[in-house]
């Protein structure tokens, strides 16, 4: 199962909607409701999903669903 498609399911469940779809260029810019407070779940989300911990530097840098891909990426997953 890819990253983005695991991603995919924990935003749509952050942002309760089903039928919501992600790619690299889903952003804070381009989405209203991706706040700080949903940023947090995300990440949460993400550690779980991925068995890891991001830094409060990768969490700092998370600005768009490209940006948590690498930084999952980079650690492996």
């Amino acid at each position: 199962m890819s990253a983005l498609f695991r991603l995919q399911r924990i935003f749509r469940e952050v942002f309760d909607d089903p039928s919501l779809t992600i790619a690299d260029d889903f952003s804070v810019q381009s989405y209203p409701d991706w706040d700080s407070v949903a940023t947090v779940h995300i990440v949460l989300a993400a550690e779980e999903e991925f068995k890891m911990r991001f830094t409060t530097d990768e969490v700092a840098g998370i600005r768009s669903v490209a940006d948590l891909r690498r930084a999952v990426e980079a650690r492996g997953a």
